[in-house]
């Protein structure tokens, strides 16, 4: 069963603080749909996260994109399908 972020969730992502990216993937990871079936992998700095399709996961994404400086000082890229590369410090 797919559990779909709330608002307060996806309201304390955008709201992260800047100083812990880290800590906001790591919170991130606990609401994304599908982590365990390969659509969540990190290798040192570098995650790779797909949404699956799942419009859940394209919430938190969209609250990611919020967090402006996370956004500018993170993101990497994006590819059609919804995969994202993120480079966290």
């Amino acid at each position: 069963m797919n559990k779909y972020p709330v608002k307060d969730e996806l309201k304390k992502i955008v709201e992260w603080p800047n100083s812990d990216f880290k800590g906001l993937m790591a919170y991130v990871l606990t609401l994304w749909e599908y982590a365990d079936c390969g659509y969540w992998t990190r290798v040192g700095r570098k995650y790779n996260i797909s949404t699956g399709g799942w419009s859940g996961n394209e919430e938190i994404i969209g609250a990611m994109r919020e967090n402006i400086m996370f956004w500018a000082m993170c993101w990497y890229q994006s590819r059609r399908g919804g995969h994202y590369i993120f480079h966290v410090n």
